[in-house]
Order: structure tokens, then sequence, then C-alpha cells
């Protein structure tokens, strides 16, 4: 054999020797980088408002959140490392097959492979460790599932994070509903709040002096996108604000249609907590205490376009008749309005002039009463107050009437037609008409067709009017609770209830629906505090006839209904003597008021006189103190 021949035996000998070493530092290595490259699965998540101002403010900010750019700062520190060990490996294995026998030389290169792979045990460590940090902080911060970890015998239940503001904490309601589908491509994203919003939250750089050109969204507090990919959220040049007076209602309106017209696709909204998020009229951040996080929900768009107008169900007070006046009127559509043209006040002089009031006293002229129209109800009843004092119910609060002995005419206006009906036409001051959330025009004759509000261009005028009387006296009679499901106080019967039943209560009494909300009706639950954040819930509300059916039009409404739409209840998962089976508390406060304006207080039922003693009712049982709450589990 050749001096070259034995050179080449030696070498392949030494590199058989380390192969086992080399393929299983490679392996490891190509797996690390694997794992580094899945790690930033919060790259889709949301980011609370604060930490991402902190990642702007250092430079390293952008459209992503400040967890995703400290895990690709991490991963790029250990796929350096990483390398630098790589090359470790490579020269140990160098240095072994070229010692030509010399063992010092074959230790150092024993010694730098041992180092290297422990090095890389530590880096693999790390990795798994950052990830669980990461993803503790994460959950923390909102961006976790929010599911429960608490002792209802299953550690969680997979509840998403970031809903309990819808009903505990500042929103009151919003369209589309959490988890809605079949929506609309052509649907707005509307947000109802509590307390009045400052308006730059959700219109960019708005300033009273730009108010009339200035409607971009501002995407940097509210994020709404397809659930896959977050990098897709709108820009102010891709949705347009309203809002209604009050500040409390805005409404976004996509330049685009959403989705496409093929497959349906998920989108998210969020709303974004933190003072650099959504805040309130005064600057302090409108999440706060266990809601901090923002607000975040999911709805499903469909492959359709909505074009069919919005029709009205059933009015308040009914047709022809006489009432005391006291009474609020109601007028109930099929599905919800947009709240920037059926909401407004009328000032006696000017004002919202969509939905219209007059009345024509015995003797003198005709007046139009000043008030407020309110919507509600998921944006599907429209209400009118006037500013006219005229007694005290029985909670202490003014009661407001309609002139007395008056003949009352009610008109909610349809609106002028756009060149492509049944879309209404929308002007810088918004339409000039009742519309639903698409802008389609209110289908005022009940036909099908839009024929608008110029009954002289078009045969047909939509508008909706109806009038009724009223006499001298208010009406001063508190409500009273019919019926209850689940019944109250029935804990056997009554329990071991559907995840998804909706607990409601029937009054005898049409209920006045802007009083109906999630102030005044609550759900208390034993639930752990770390579940706070998962469940939410909503009211509705439904006038219904002597015989107990949904009063439509012509229907005669004497009765009113409540319920309470909810997160789905905890399971019961276990059985088991002195296991923690989770309880649901609806409460009626004295807030809800019948559309006499007469509050729930003393709260009576069919099956609990309370009275000036015993003003509370407590599972079908007066008594003096108020009912007590739920108490969370640990």
């Amino acid at each position: 054999m050749s001096k070259n021949g034995s050179r080449v035996m030696i070498f392949r000998k030494r590199f058989n020797a380390v192969r086992p070493l080399l393929l299983a530092a490679v392996f490891s290595f190509v797996f690390l980088l694997g794992l580094s490259a899945f790690a930033p699965v919060y790259a889709q998540g949301p980011d609370p408002a604060g930490l991402q101002a902190v990642g702007t403010a250092a430079g390293i900010g952008g459209s992503s959140d400040l967890f995703t750019i400290i895990g690709r700062i991490i991963n790029v520190a250990l796929g350096f490392v990483g390398i630098l060990l790589l090359g470790l490996l490579l020269y140990a294995g160098y240095l072994w097959m070229t010692s030509g026998g010399d063992a010092a030389k074959v230790e150092q290169a024993k010694l730098y492979i041992r180092n290297a792979i422990i090095g890389l045990i530590i880096i693999v460590s790390s990795f798994a460790i950052t990830s669980f940090i990461l993803a503790q902080l994460a959950g923390v911060t909102g961006f976790g599932s929010g599911s429960g970890t608490g002792p209802f015998g299953g550690g969680g239940f997979g509840f998403p994070g970031s809903a309990g503001s819808l009903g505990a904490g500042i929103i009151e309601s919003h369209l589309p509903q959490r988890d809605a589908t079949g929506v609309a491509r052509n649907t707005p994203i509307v947000i109802t709040f509590k307390e009045p919003i400052r308006i730059d939250s959700f219109i960019k750089d708005w300033t009273e002096a730009t108010s009339g050109t200035v409607v971009g969204l501002n995407d940097d507090a509210i994020k709404i996108y397809p659930t896959s990919d977050r990098s897709q959220a709108l820009t102010p040049v891709q949705a347009r604000v309203r809002f209604t007076p009050d500040h409390k209602t805005f409404v976004i309106r996509p330049v685009d249609y959403l989705g496409n017209p093929t497959s349906n696709t998920d989108y998210t909204v969020e709303l974004l907590g933190g003072r650099t998020g959504v805040v309130l009229e005064d600057g302090t951040a409108a999440f706060g205490g266990a809601f901090a996080s923002g607000y975040r929900w999911q709805f499903q768009v469909s492959t359709v376009i909505d074009t069919t107008p919005p029709k009205v169900t059933s009015v308040i007070p009914s047709d022809g008749g006489n009432f005391a006046p006291n009474i609020v009127v109601q007028i109930n559509f099929n599905e919800p309005v947009d709240p920037t043209a059926a909401a407004g006040v009328w000032t006696g002089t000017g004002g919202f002039t969509n939905v219209e009031v007059r009345a024509t006293p015995a003797s003198g002229p005709e007046v139009r009463p000043s008030g407020e129209f309110k919507i509600s109800n998921g944006y599907r009843t429209v209400e009118f107050t006037t500013d006219l004092a005229c007694g005290t119910n029985s909670c202490g609060s003014t009661v407001y009437c309609l002139p007395t002995d008056a003949s009352i005419a009610v008109i909610a206006h349809a609106p002028t037609l756009s060149d492509t009906p049944p879309q209404a036409f929308l002007s810088g001051s918004g339409y000039d008409g009742i519309t639903d959330m698409v802008g389609n025009a209110l289908d005022g004759n009940g036909d099908g067709d839009t024929q608008g509000s110029d009954a002289d261009a078009v045969p047909g005028n939509d508008d909706y009017g109806w009038s009724f009387g009223t006499r001298g006296a208010p009406n001063l009679e508190a409500p009273r609770i019919d019926s209850t499901d689940p019944i109250a106080g029935d804990l056997i019967d009554s329990s071991n209830l559907p995840l998804d039943s909706n607990p409601s209560a029937d009054f005898d009494s049409v209920l006045q629906s802007s009083t109906v909300n999630s102030d005044t009706v609550v759900m208390q639950s034993n639930e752990p505090a770390d579940m706070a954040d998962t469940f939410w819930w909503s009211l509705s509300q439904d006038p219904l006839t002597a015989a107990g059916a949904v009063a439509g039009v012509g229907d005669i409404a004497t009765k009113g209904r409540l319920t309470i739409d909810h997160r789905l209840y905890s399971p019961a998962s276990s059985t088991a003597p002195g296991a923690v089976v989770p309880t649901y508390q609806p409460v009626i406060h004295s807030g809800v008021q019948n559309v006499y304006q007469n509050c729930f207080n003393p709260a009576a039922s069919a099956s609990c006189a309370a009275g000036s003693s015993n003003p509370n009712c407590c599972d079908g049982r007066p008594q003096a103190g108020g009912c007590a709450a739920l108490t969370p589990t640990p």
C-alpha cells in the first residue's frame, strides 16, 4: 500500500470515530434552528398597548408586538450561539482527524466536543425556559387563551380571554356579535361603551378643527384583521368611522367589503388597553382591573352581501290607543339599525330629525317636544323620552311626560336613496333617515322594496308612522316579575342546565329597552377570579302580547321579557361529595324600568310580595338587605 493510501485509511478511521458525534451535533443544531423558527407563536396574538409603546420608544416597534420582537431577538441570539457551537464541533473533528496519533490533541478534541454538547444542552434548556416565561407573560397580559385554572375539575375549559369587558366592564354591546357566523361582507363594526370615549381613540389624528375631513380608523388602538393574519389589519385609509352625539357608540365602516365572494373568512377585532389604547374622555384608560388588556372578539364573514332593507316589527304605544303621558315612544326593528342614523337629541328648535314626535293638544297649536332618541337592545330598538318632568317614580328618579291630553304622531323617516337602491345616500352629515347597519334604507310600508322618503318622486313613501293619544295623569305603578327561567329559588329542578341556556324574566308590563343593560342586569358566578376576563354577558328585550308571544306589527303589547346571553357556563365535571359546582346568579336591579319609566322597586314577583320593610326579592323570598353575591372560588 502506498504512503498516500495509508494516510487515507488513517483519515477514514479517524473520521469514522468522530462521525457519530458530528452527525449528532448537526442533527441537534438543525433541530434547535427548527424550534427557533416556530418560537414566536405569539406573533398573531394581541399586543398590550403599554408594552407596544415601550417597544416603539426603544426603536424596535412597528407592526409586530413587543413579545414577538423579544422572541425574535432571543431566537437570533440562540441561532448565533448555535453557529458557534457547530463551528466548535467541526474544529474538534478536524483536530481529532489531524492529530497524527498525538494523544494530547485527541483529548483536546474530545474536550471541545464534550463542552460543545453541554453548551447545546444548555441552549435547548434555555429555549424551553424562555418559551415558557414568554407564554406565561402573554397569558398574564391577555395574550393567552384565558382559560381558567380553577377547581371545577378540569383545570380550565379553553374560554378565550380579553372578553370580560362585555357586561362586567366598559362595553355594553357590539356588532357583529361574538362568534357570529353568516355575517354579510358589507357589515360595519359597531361598538357601544357605557361611558363617553375620546374620539381620537377611534379616529386617527382627530381634532375639532379637522373633524369634517379626518375620519380614518385609529389603527394604533383598534385592530380589525383576518384572524389568520394580523399584519393585514385595516389602516386609516381602509376604514371610516362615525359616532353618536354622546360619544358612546362608534361605527367603523370598511371602505372595501370584508372577506371574499368564494369562501367564509374569520375576522378578529381588538380594542387595545392602556393609555395609548382606547381611553375615556378624561384621558384615563377605558379598560381597567381584570380587563386591563383590552377587549377582543371574533366573527365569521360569509360570501354574501346584505341588500335586504329593515322593517318595523312593533311600536309602543300601540296605534290608536290612549295612554298615560309618561309612556316612552318605542320602535322595534327586525334587524339592527345604524345608531348614527337612529339616535340623537331634538332641542325643540333643531337637532335630530330622522324620527319625529309631534303633539297636538286639545286646545293649542302643534308642538314638537324636545327630548332624546336612544338606541338599545342590540341596536334593534329606538326610544324617545321627553325632557318635561312630571313626577317621581318609586326609586326617587324623575319621570318625564309627553304633552298631556294630546294627540301624538310619530314618524320614522326613510332616507334619501342613493343611485344603487336599496342603499341610502350617505352625505357628509350622515343619513337623513333610518337605515340598517349596512346602509339599506328603511322599508316602512313592508312591501320588501325601498322607495325612500320622497313620495312625489317615487310612489309608496317608505316613512313609517302611527298616532295615539295621552291622558292627563302619569302612571306610577311599579312593574313586577311574572316568571323567570330558570325558576328563582329552585335549585333542584332548575339546575343542571345546558351550557348555552339563557336566563330570562317575564314582566307584567312592557320594558323601557334602554334601561335593560348590563349595569341593571348582572350575571354573577363562583368561577375563580382568574376566569373573570373570560366571562361576558349581554342583554336583549322583547315586548309581549297578553298571551306571551313576541309582539308584531299591529299587536298590542302588554308585557315584556328580558333575556341574558352569555359565555357558555363552565361544565360541572364532578359530582363527587365536596366538589365545587359552577353556580350562576342573575341579579335584576331596580334600574330596570317599564315603558312608563317606573323602576323595579319595590322588587316584586308573582311569588314574592316585597314591601317597604323588605324591598328586595332574593331567590323568591323578601328580605331587607340586598341579594348576597356569589363568592368566587380561589
